[in-house]
């Protein structure tokens, strides 16, 4: 089996209105909500000597980006389910996500044939024991909030509008901001 490392490709005007449209436009507010702000918030709570702004967050993402495409990548994102579930299961420094993230290298370049198979073959229950556990340690952050009643609710509210609607990210992301907002300003109240 030869070798082959990733091409490069130089996206065309299609490609990039295509990408765009399609892939970039409706990713922004999940983009926003889970990659950047999320991602900080959890960083802060869990490493806060770090000192990781949103800004440099903003910087890795779209770094990564800019240079998927050429080669022949699609838009990727950190996620705060991926640090919760990496901190969920021991990993407490950025050697973790080097040692995934290179396992997914050899994978890429020496297996990429087999990679089919492989995926086929992994047990499913395992990944949702997996996910179930992330998703438990994401819930155990509300905990933050849970001494105020009112930011409990908005913060109840925005995962019941982004797991039950269609585009429930972006209406979410909306609608969380505006009571917020309205609450903050005395226009609605919550309770105490």
């Amino acid at each position: 089996m030869a070798c082959t490392g990733p091409g490069w490709h130089i996206p065309g005007q299609a490609d990039i209105l295509t990408g765009a449209l399609l892939l970039a436009l409706p990713q922004i507010p999940l983009s926003l909500g889970n990659s950047v702000l999320a991602t900080r918030q959890i960083a802060a709570d869990y490493f806060p000597e770090r000192g990781l702004t949103v800004r440099q967050i903003s910087f890795t993402y779209s770094l990564m980006n800019l240079v998927n495409p050429f080669l022949g990548g699609f838009p990727v994102c950190h996620g705060s389910g991926g640090m919760v579930g990496h901190y969920a299961f021991g990993a407490r420094t950025g050697g973790s996500v080097v040692l995934y993230g290179g396992l997914f290298l050899v994978l890429g370049v020496f297996f990429s044939q087999g990679f089919q198979q492989v995926v086929q073959i992994f047990p499913l229950p395992v990944l949702g024991v997996l996910l179930l556990f992330e998703a438990l340690t994401l819930a155990a952050l509300l905990r933050d909030v849970s001494g105020s009643r009112t930011d409990l609710l908005v913060a109840l509210l925005v995962g019941l509008l982004c797991a039950g609607l269609p585009y429930g990210y972006l209406v979410g992301l909306v609608v969380g901001t505006a009571v917020y907002y309205a609450v903050q300003r005395g226009w609605v109240e919550l309770g105490k």
